[in-house]
């Protein structure tokens, strides 16, 4: 995240009841990285509860949500934004890249290259292809518009997949999503199944 292409940007670090030594870490990298800001959450809520505190610390009005695990590529942000900046973008709520398997040398590895490489891109193409706008974001990494992400309530809480249930609440509320094949990020995706199972309970 500190190897962007783009000048002015705030890296938020929402550390939502981490028990490991997380705390610390980001303590160190505070020191190193000036536009990093860490906001620490006593107890875990769950990824949507964490997502709205953070949101609330944003200065920006463009928002880019990026998992831990996720790395974007260095044009990234100038790519995403020149998607909301063009004359009739006013009703885009959120933009969505395509995704890449970084870590391919386990067999579980290689199974999700499949998933996220061709079957989610082939859905999202088809979506933009057919209705125009896609009806789920990647939780891993998608710019929404602020003002946008407010006026549906934030993430709802109370549901199991987030990304999927606000790119709905979008949807009913009149929103464009959009889907950006050419912005790339790269994972690092579980190598077991039990990594597996605790990244998508989350």
């Amino acid at each position: 995240m500190t190897k962007l292409n783009y000048k002015h940007y705030e890296v938020l670090v929402t550390d939502d009841g981490s028990t490991d030594s997380t705390p610390e870490i980001l303590a160190r990298l505070q020191k190193k990285y000036s536009r990093l800001r860490v906001i620490r959450i006593e107890k875990n809520k769950g990824k949507a509860h964490a997502f709205n505190i953070g949101m609330g610390f944003a200065k920006g009005k463009l928002i880019l949500s990026n998992d831990a695990d996720t790395v974007p590529e260095p044009d990234s942000l100038n790519m995403y934004v020149n998607y909301f900046i063009r004359q009739d973008s006013t009703n885009i709520s959120a933009v969505t890249a395509n995704m890449d398997v970084q870590n391919r040398t386990k067999l579980i590895a290689k199974s999700q290259t499949v998933e996220f490489s061709s079957i989610v891109g082939i859905i999202k193409r088809t979506q933009i292809g057919v209705l125009g706008s896609i009806y789920a974001y990647s939780g891993a990494n998608t710019m929404y518009r602020k003002d946008a992400l407010i006026d549906v309530g934030l993430f709802r809480q109370d549901r199991a997949t987030e990304d999927i249930s606000i790119a709905w609440d979008h949807q009913m509320d009149g929103w464009l999503s959009l889907f950006a094949p050419r912005i790339m990020f790269f994972m690092e995706v579980p190598e077991s199944l039990r990594m597996l199972y605790r990244q998508r309970k989350r």
